[in-house]
Order: structure tokens, then C-alpha cells, then sequence
């Protein structure tokens, strides 16, 4: 099983996520004229800046995630906020997105109860590997719109454009190309998109600490392709 990120551990004060286009470029020609030659798939990149370490247990919890990386050797998933995302109206005031305890109202030992998911869209076809558009049904969401983020597995696709065939049914365009082939009512993950990615260097988890307590790195990722 894939490592998570912890973030409500290790909070970032600054996020991004952007797709990295593949490009070359030859000299320029007598007029100025450059040919420039671009791949369509593009690669994740990541940053959490300023990650809030001022307490015992971030301090560990970084530490034990430096380990068990290994530099760039494992991968980790990358998760994104909901921001943006296509929410129901109405969905976080009726408490949908809320945690729910044990049966006996009693949380787990951290305090965190279960959480489901919302968003309810999935593919209504099968899709092959290197796609970029697909058709989707959808039970319960918003107005999904381009820009917004998903993830099917463990790979994240951003959302170029939607053609609504009705309120249940659309056709979704993204990138990058699918990395792996969808099969008929696979689910996209709407609600909180990871991404599978590494670090994007072997000392991106150092950690310095101001007094030996506080600190606010920042980690850069990559996708694991």
C-alpha cells in the first residue's frame, strides 16, 4: 500500500501543483525562427512550501516520512484540497464531509472518525491507456468545470473542458493522456485527488529546525511515472 501524505499532520502553508510540459527547442534560424517540438503527455510537479512544524509529533511524523521515502527510492501520494472542486451545493452545510464515529460515538485514538466520500461521477465506458477525453455519468456533484482536479487510482488529471450531454451525463475532456486504461464505472475521485509521485530530489525531507523545535520546510514532488 501507497504512503499518504499526512496533511492534517503536516500542514503546508503553500501549495502547487502544475503540469510540466516536455519540450524541445532547435537553434534559431537566419529569421529568428525557432521550431519547437512539445509532448502532449506533460509531467505532475508539486510543492508543499512552508510545511508548519512546531510540535513534538511533527517533528516525528517528518522524520519517519524522510525514512520511509528513502530519498527518491519509494513514492507517496500527493493529496490535493477540495477547493475548487465541484462540492453539491448544500453538501458541507448538511455535515455530508463531516467525520463519523463508531457506532458507540467514540473516535479513533487521534480524535478522527470515518470519512466517505460525495462526489459521485464515474466512467460510463471504457477508456484506453493515453486517452484524453472520456464520458462520464454523474450521480451527485456540482458544476464540474475546467481547472477542477480529479484522480482515478492513484494518477490525477486535471479537467480542460465538459461537454454536458444532460444534467447526468457528460463528456470529459483533461490532461495529461490517461496513464492507465478505465474500465466501465471506475470512479473519479473528485472529492480529495491524489497524485502518485516521488520526491523530486534525495534531500527534499531535510529538515531544519529553529531551536531545535520549529521549522517550515518546504518538499518538492514529481510524478511517479
Amino acid at each position: 500500500m501507497t504512503l499518504m501524505w499526512p496533511v492534517g499532520v503536516l500542514r503546508p502553508q503553500n501549495v502547487a501543483f502544475d503540469l510540466a510540459p516536455r519540450t524541445l527547442a532547435g537553434p534559431s534560424s537566419v529569421s529568428g525562427f525557432t521550431q519547437v517540438v512539445a509532448s502532449d503527455a506533460g509531467i505532475w510537479k508539486a510543492e508543499f512550501g512552508s510545511v508548519v512544524i512546531n510540535r513534538r509529533q511533527h517533528v516525528l511524523a517528518f522524520r519517519a516520512i524522510d525514512a520511509l521515502l528513502e530519498g527518491r527510492m519509494t513514492p507517496i501520494l500527493v493529496p490535493l484540497c477540495r477547493g475548487y472542486q465541484p462540492v453539491p451545493a448544500g453538501a458541507v452545510a448538511a455535515g455530508l464531509y463531516g467525520e463519523v464515529p463508531h457506532s458507540d460515538d467514540a473516535f479513533f485514538d487521534d480524535d478522527t472518525g470515518y470519512v466517505g466520500t460525495v462526489i459521485d461521477v464515474t466512467a460510463s465506458s471504457d477508456v484506453l491507456v493515453r486517452a484524453v477525453s472520456l464520458s462520464v455519468d454523474i450521480g451527485y456533484a456540482g458544476d464540474i468545470e475546467p481547472g477542477q482536479h480529479f484522480s482515478i487510482g492513484e494518477r490525477l488529471y486535471r479537467v480542460r473542458g465538459i461537454t454536458y450531454a444532460s444534467p447526468t451525463a457528460a463528456t470529459i475532456s483533461f490532461r495529461p493522456p490517461l496513464r492507465e486504461a478505465v474500465t466501465a464505472g471506475d470512479r473519479l475521485e473528485f472529492d480529495n485527488p491524489i497524485c502518485r509521485m516521488r520526491l523530486a530530489s534525495d534531500d527534499a525531507m531535510n529538515l531544519d529546525l529553529q531551536l531545535r523545535r520549529f521549522g517550515s520546510p518546504s518538499v518538492e514532488f514529481i510524478e511517479d511515472l
